[in-house]
């Protein structure tokens, strides 16, 4: 018999459900990238900085604006040490390239399909060009 879960509070924001949608999209793509890409989770979270962080929207063409390696280890929270080795991995895969100034992404187009499995059609709307932070 299994016990009962007394029932808590749940902060603003989505419901449980939505939650619940939103962390599974978020695996599935995950697992998707590792099945096809061989990412492990830390350079999916990398790719997705890179392109985050280094995609610009200029008219219908993206711009690429080069990112240090600080710049990525500081908005993951991770080791710059270790954002440097793993880019390294994810620009020797052609998913990242080091230019003048830092890295890019590599395959935009990649970064597009990966990016558009996360998000449900209908948020994309609500998303600003550049990101929630733009």
């Amino acid at each position: 018999m299994r016990d009962q879960i007394a029932p808590f509070p749940v902060a603003d924001g989505p419901s449980l459900a939505e939650a619940s949608r939103r962390v599974g999209r978020f695996l599935g793509a995950t697992r998707a990238a590792r099945r096809f890409d061989g990412l492990t989770s830390e350079e999916l979270l990398l790719f997705l900085a890179i392109g985050h962080l280094s995609l610009e929207a200029s008219g219908n063409l993206p711009r690429l604006v080069p990112r240090t390696y600080l710049e990525i280890a500081e908005f993951l929270h991770i080791p710059r040490e270790t954002a440097r080795r793993k880019l390294g991995r994810l620009c020797d895969r052609g998913l990242g390239r080091i230019v003048p100034g830092g890295v890019v992404v590599g395959d935009v187009a990649a970064w597009m399909r990966l990016a558009g499995s996360l998000l449900p059609a209908e948020a994309e709307a609500t998303v600003p060009p550049g990101g929630r932070d733009a």
